[in-house]
């Protein structure tokens, strides 16, 4: 059973250190990158990169599988990387596996959009405090239960509280299952206090905390799954939006 999927001390099959080439590993050493940025929205890398606010790296620090490759930039003049992920449990964790094999930086900021549970006004900040773990790669990397805490939920709060960013708190449910978030298991989530819905944190933290990194991880209200599904701002945010909470990410990596 799944459940039983966490072995702490039976060494893995693929050591991400030996995954990722030797040459991309050498090519990153000279960047020393220390936070990585991770972002879901191809739009927003394209608007960075023509205002200038990103810079490639080398050809050979690329990440990605056999269906996209994306190459990793940088915040100019500073020491943090910026990475294009897939959206899902699955290639945000090996994105992170990767970037800490390859580039040796313990700090990951992760932010996008979730769908609203309860009543939440689109575009409102949250900050998960716990994740239901309903994906299938938390059960790998941590022992079996529910929810997993989302462990640096109080520092981010500090630093909005410093930066005077209004945000809201409570429980994320994270699943895999896109097209089979049922009413259901809303309603059931949303009794247990899930306010929102994604598809990276839980497998993110335990990820994170079995590799001994730090997680950051923040969402904007796009959807709303409270009573009938209505796309609101889903895919369709304003660039200004999605730069604001890239200058936030920023923001938080300049102070962690």
């Amino acid at each position: 059973m799944i459940i039983d999927s966490f072995h702490p001390d039976s060494k893995e099959l693929i050591d991400p250190r030996k995954a990722v080439p030797e040459k991309t590993i050498e090519a990153a050493k000279k960047y020393r990158i220390r936070s990585f940025i991770l972002v879901f929205s191809y739009k927003l890398v394209e608007e960075l990169t023509k205002q200038g606010v990103l810079e490639i790296l080398d050809v050979e620090v690329s990440f990605g599988s056999s269906a996209m490759k994306n190459p990793v930039y940088r915040i100019k003049g500073t020491d943090t990387g910026v990475l294009l992920t897939g959206v899902g449990a699955t290639m945000a964790s090996a994105m992170v596996e990767e970037l800490f094999a390859a580039f040796g930086c313990r700090n990951f900021i992760v932010f996008g959009s979730c769908g609203a549970l309860v009543e939440i006004p689109e575009g409102k900040l949250i900050v998960p405090t716990e994740a239901y773990r309903d994906e299938g790669i938390s059960y790998h990397y941590a022992e079996a239960a529910d929810y997993i805490k989302v462990k640096n939920a109080g520092k981010l709060m500090e630093i909005f509280d410093e930066l005077g960013v209004e945000y809201i708190t409570g429980k994320t449910w994270t699943t895999d299952a896109f097209y089979r978030e049922t009413e259901e298991d809303r309603d059931r989530r949303a009794l247990e206090g899930c306010i929102c819905v994604e598809m990276e944190c839980s497998a993110l933290q335990a990820v994170c905390d079995f590799r001994g990194l730090e997680l950051y991880q923040f969402f904007y209200a796009a959807d709303s799954l409270n009573d009938k599904w209505a796309r609101r701002i889903l895919g369709n945010l304003e660039m200004d939006a999605r730069m604001a909470y890239f200058v936030l990410a920023e923001k938080i990596a300049e102070r962690i």
